[in-house]
């Protein structure tokens, strides 16, 4: 058996094309710019499409919002709550057995790449995407001769440029067609902009084993611009693979801007030559467009003057656990439940301009369903580890409870609308409830202002040390307090993992004056010596680690509409739903039968699921 064989065709260092060469190979590179940003026109339309599709049909086919119940009797309860099985197949769930199908299959299920794990989905885009530029850099080149497809790589590489720093940008107008955030996008920045350099070697490459004229040799500047703007791309990439950026982060964010900033120069400087510097300077245009936004933002959001409710420009830092730090900051400022956004603490950061994402552990409006005070208190809870997260912690360990210079710039990312759901199961581990918990308290402020379908929640926490219990305990409590006027069932589960499971005991300290006088204290003094008793009777706190199976499958079984799944925490635990959700538990047969569709929502930098 013999294998066929693609021959390479060199063409000479004399080689004097024609000028019908000259008009063809033009045509071509035309052609291939054309139809990549077709392309790429095409995919944004259908996520466009698919947004408003699925925004029509909630509004069309949306159940009427329940109403608060007027007695404790009247609310619903996990026992009265009958599975919606019917036991036979209905063609009528055919479409909701198809999209479960296809979410099982696109998002849930799993693929090891040994640098970690990746869904069909996104391997299906990035593989996709490589395939087809290089096919439009090969296709119609004669055999593959290097004349013929050597710029045209450049072309198609430097043309979406514009495009790739859009990807990256916090704001940009691709989330605003989509509704996809900016951090569920970065993906598609990975996949393009890698396969943007794959182009460049080739283009380079191409150029130097086919032979450089006198004109393109190194003796140029213009030439010597182009290996630099390479060589600063090339390493930009190796910096940004996940095990380095994980482990580097602040390393990999200096560096990623200086090194990508070089390559737009130097390509400029480098394409310039030859007529075709316009690829790159709108690309500087984008990023600049990003960088007034965020600035305009940060401004306007930490506007304000001395001696108002708040101290301008400052956060209260301290330390709940032994190495989570709370961050509380006062601000005229409206985001929705399980949005992030960026703080900048010049003081503790290395350089004062850091900025750092976190999920707000907070809600905009009061639990009791109103649209509570003007200013809102915006909670981030950190998990302190190394670098920035390591030196908030040593200062909030130094100091104490403290006041920083703190400013916000936010708030962004494009988090699901959970009311449209009967049953939600919000699953965290460690400082992942800094995503689920502000899920949960938005749930109860939907249900008691009549704005929820929501009838059920399960909310599951499992954290290492039970000194966690003090700082939550009082958000839960208070949350469950709200609920109890509504229709909404709350079943809340705190797992402690650790080695020992002792529930802390905050006791009641007596005030006592130093000059033994009785004189009652001011009630600034009782702040400082009394502190309110954790209650926890109403948290099932559980010794061990919980079993995501039986979470998952008593909550589904027991649901009689569509169930969402939010998950945030360690990539363990994401898997674990994953694999879950991707059994019999949600196939197509068993919502063929009657079972409610299941939405899972993972709070990674990666797709929508």
């Amino acid at each position: 058996m013999s294998w066929p064989t693609v021959s390479l065709r060199l063409r000479p260092r004399d080689f004097e094309p024609t000028a019908a060469d000259k008009a063809m190979k033009a045509s071509q590179q035309k052609k291939a710019i054309k139809e990549l940003w077709l392309l790429i026109t095409a995919i944004i339309a259908v996520l466009f499409l698919t947004r408003i599709l699925r925004f029509a049909f909630v509004r069309l086919f949306r159940r009427r919002p329940q109403q608060p119940a007027s007695s404790q009797s009247e609310k619903a309860s996990p026992e009265a709550i009958l599975p919606g099985r019917a036991g036979r197949a209905s063609w009528r769930r055919l479409p909701a057995a198809v999209v479960s199908g296809f979410r099982v299959v696109a998002f849930r299920i799993q693929v090891p790449l040994g640098v970690g794990v990746a869904s069909f989905a996104e391997l299906f885009f990035i593989f996709g995407y490589i395939a087809t530029m290089l096919a439009l850099t090969l296709t119609n080149t004669l055999d593959l001769q290097y004349w013929f497809f050597e710029d045209r790589a450049a072309h198609l590489a430097s043309c979406q440029l514009p495009f790739i720093v859009a990807l990256a940008g916090k704001n940009n107008i691709i989330s605003a067609f989509t509704g996809i955030g900016h951090e569920k996008l970065n993906i598609f920045h990975r996949a393009t902009a890698r396969t943007c350099l794959i182009l460049l070697w080739i283009h380079a490459l191409s150029r130097s084993i086919s032979g450089l004229p006198e004109k393109f040799d190194l003796t140029h500047g213009w030439m010597r611009w182009g290996v630099i703007g390479l060589a600063a791309f090339s390493l930009a990439t190796i910096f940004s693979v996940r095990f380095i950026r994980n482990a580097f982060f602040e390393f990999f964010l200096v560096s990623h801007i200086v090194l990508v900033g070089i390559f737009i120069i130097g390509g400029y400087l480098h394409a310039r030559e030859v007529n075709f510097g316009d690829y790159f300077w709108p690309a500087l245009v984008v990023w600049a467009f990003d960088r007034v936004l965020r600035t305009t933002r940060l401004l306007w959001n930490n506007r304000g003057k001395g001696g108002t409710d708040h101290e301008f420009g400052t956060a209260t830092v301290e330390l709940v656990s032994a190495d989570t730090i709370r961050l509380t900051l006062k601000r005229k400022f409206h985001w929705r439940a399980g949005q992030h956004a960026y703080l900048v603490l010049p003081t503790v950061s290395e350089l004062p301009t850091e900025a750092h994402p976190f999920t707000i552990a907070s809600i905009p409006n009061a639990l009791d369903g109103t649209e509570g005070a003007a200013e809102k208190d915006v909670v981030f809870i950190v998990r302190g580890r190394n670098g920035f997260t390591g030196r908030l912690r040593e200062h909030a360990q130094r100091s104490g409870e403290s006041r920083v210079a703190a400013f916000v710039d936010g708030p962004y990312g494009c988090p699901p609308d959970l009311s449209k759901y009967s049953t939600c199961i919000l699953v965290a581990g460690g400082s992942g409830v800094s995503y689920t918990l502000p899920l949960f308290l938005d749930l109860v402020h939907r249900a008691r202002a009549g704005t929820s379908d929501v009838r059920r929640v399960i909310f599951v926490w499992a954290v290492r040390d039970a000194e966690h219990l003090q700082w939550i305990s009082k958000v839960l409590n208070e949350a469950l307090a709200a609920a109890q006027s509504s229709s909404l069932a709350i079943e809340p589960h705190v797992y402690i993992t650790g080695p020992t499971c002792t529930i802390p005991e905050v006791q009641r300290t007596a005030y006592a004056p130093s000059d033994g006088t009785s004189t009652p204290p001011s009630r600034a003094d009782t702040g400082k010596f009394e502190k309110e008793l954790p209650v926890y009777s109403s948290l099932k706190i559980t010794h061990g680690r919980p079993s995501i199976r039986r979470v998952l499958q008593e909550g589904i079984d027991s649901s009689m509409g569509p169930v969402s799944v939010d998950v945030a925490g360690p990539s363990s635990l994401s898997a674990s739903v994953s694999r879950t959700l991707s059994s019999k538990l949600t196939s197509p047969t068993s919502v063929l039968k009657g079972a409610p569709s299941v939405t899972l929502h993972v709070e990674t930098f990666g797709m929508s699921t």
